[in-house]
């Protein structure tokens, strides 16, 4: 197996990068992108207000207590 890492800007991918990877490998070869996120999961999840409000909200109830516990019998499991 070859394993060929690219590492580069958003902006630098452009077709004739494609079109180059296409002329390396042959057209029955199963190649990946991952996209590389700076953000940690806090900042993700507050990344939307929905989110946000969603998660604070959860937050205000913990602090008053106000959650519900379930032992695995109630769930079923």
């Amino acid at each position: 197996m070859i394993r060929a890492n690219f590492t580069m800007k958003l902006n630098d991918l452009d077709a004739g990068l494609i079109e180059k990877l296409k002329s390396l490998f042959k057209n029955d070869k199963l190649i990946e992108i991952n996209v590389l996120d700076d953000r940690d999961e806090t900042e993700y999840l507050f990344s939307t207000p929905a989110n946000r409000e969603s998660i604070l909200r959860s937050f205000d109830q913990l602090k008053r207590h106000d959650i519900i516990s379930k032992s695995p019998n109630d769930l079923e499991i």
